[in-house]
């Protein structure tokens, strides 16, 4: 069984349900040290839902959306930057099913997970429409919440993100990884990861004819070396967006899936771009 058990938290690493977490955790030790108390939980419509948050509470929103799994540690770096905080209210959720965020139950509805972006909005007092900013599994929810709430969203930064339903794939550990006792031996986030992932492509094709209700500005960040997100992905916001909303497409020859992590200088400089009144 160990053995069994090893296998699957591999296999979940190599199809991209897991972050780099070593490059980021000076950031997020130095976050809990110097904000501790800026770690919190709101209880929503839909229950707890976990979030930290750095800046100004009467300035605008940015919300940082993470992909499969992950948890709002993943962005301690821009919740740490200066800049940012000086201009923005900055607010990192935890997904429903990690975190603080009601753990270990997956939502695989979009609607769901738009619905928690924007509960947490809430904490913010400036009554400015908010820049979202979504990586990999976060970019489906963000354009969902985009979709549901427009006049919530001024701007969306998409950072490598899974979008197009015809680019989903299931691979041959998903479906085994469900079956009992196997997905008992699973640690709780690869699962959470596996059971939203695998209806991903019903839930993007149902939300297929929305996109071009979207108004709000974006800027589509992808690397040409993603081999856990297809950057044609970014072919398919190209397509599906109202041209006049895409401010900048930034494709980068030698990137992988990690942009937050290798750059993040391009999703700040993408929500300078966006922040347009």
């Amino acid at each position: 069984m160990r053995v069994l058990r090893s296998l699957f938290f591999l296999a979940g690493v190599l199809s991209g349900c897991a972050n780099p977490t070593v490059a980021v955790d000076s950031d997020i030790k130095r976050f809990k040290a110097e904000h501790k108390d800026q770690i919190q939980k709101i209880v929503g419509r839909h229950g707890t839902l976990g979030y930290a948050w750095s800046g100004d509470p009467k300035k605008r929103p940015v919300v940082f959306v993470h992909g499969s799994p992950g948890s709002w540690e993943g962005w301690s770096h821009f919740l740490l930057n200066p800049e940012l905080q000086k201009d923005f209210h900055l607010i990192a959720i935890d997904r429903p099913g990690y975190g603080e965020s009601r753990p270990g139950i997956a939502v695989p509805s979009l609607k769901a997970q738009a619905a928690d972006v924007l509960e947490v909005l809430q904490v913010n007092q400036s009554d400015k429409p908010a820049i979202l900013v979504g990586h990999s599994f976060g970019g489906p929810v963000i354009a969902k919440a985009a979709m549901d709430a427009p006049h919530r969203a001024t701007g969306l930064v998409f950072v490598a993100s899974s979008v197009d339903p015809d680019l989903e794939t299931t691979k041959w550990f998903q479906y085994p990884a469900q079956w009992w006792p196997i997905r008992v031996l699973i640690p709780s986030a690869l699962r959470v990861c596996n059971e939203e992932i695998l209806p991903l492509k019903g839930e993007l094709k149902s939300i297929l004819p929305d996109w071009k209700s979207i108004q709000a500005r974006s800027v589509l960040i992808q690397g040409e070396e993603d081999d856990l997100v297809p950057p044609q992905n970014q072919d398919f916001l190209v397509k599906h967006l109202e041209p006049k909303t895409i401010l900048k497409v930034i494709r980068v020859h030698g990137l992988n899936h990690f942009v937050p992590w290798k750059r993040p200088d391009l999703i700040i400089d993408a929500i300078r771009v966006v922040d347009q009144e």
